[in-house]
């Protein structure tokens, strides 16, 4: 069981802990505004991922294996894979130059909460406005076929 520190979780919060903690996987589908998460998805994160909840800060005890890069020990290793479906504005490549905030906040701070070999499953779809009706056709299909037995 988490140990709370200060307020008692609000129901909504802890309803989506209980998910959380209950799930081997998380699919996230948004669409990335500004190279990053939208403020919705990034305030779940913040409301969610808590300290004993999705991690502890180490003790001067804890076994070394457990402290991840982040330096926090991960409590959602229940959690195996992440699938990301999420569409862009500009190219591929400025994106990339740009930084792509959102894939690294996912893939360097949230994803060490999870299991050591988490998976990390990325589709973008790049220059959205600019993409062909076959080009988002074949991008679809493609979401079908990696996440019918995600």
């Amino acid at each position: 069981a988490a140990r709370r520190v200060g307020p008692q979780l609000a129901p909504e919060i802890a309803e989506a802990v209980a998910d959380l903690r209950w799930a081997n996987a998380l699919v996230l589908v948004y669409p990335t505004w500004w190279m990053n998460v939208p403020a919705a998805l990034k305030g779940y994160f913040d409301r969610t991922f808590l300290p004993h909840v999705a991690f502890r800060l180490p003790s001067e005890t804890s076994e070394g294996g457990n402290v991840t890069n982040t330096g926090l020990v991960p409590l959602l290793t229940n959690i195996e894979r992440i699938g990301v479906v999420t569409t862009y504005g500009a190219s591929e490549l400025v994106v990339t130059v740009a930084g792509d905030n959102g894939r690294g906040m996912i893939s360097r701070a949230i994803r060490p909460l999870f299991a050591p070999d988490c998976a990390l499953k990325w589709h973008g779809l790049y220059s959205m406005n600019e993409v062909s009706e076959q080009q988002l056709k074949d991008f679809l299909r493609q979401i079908e076929d990696d996440y019918r037995h995600f």
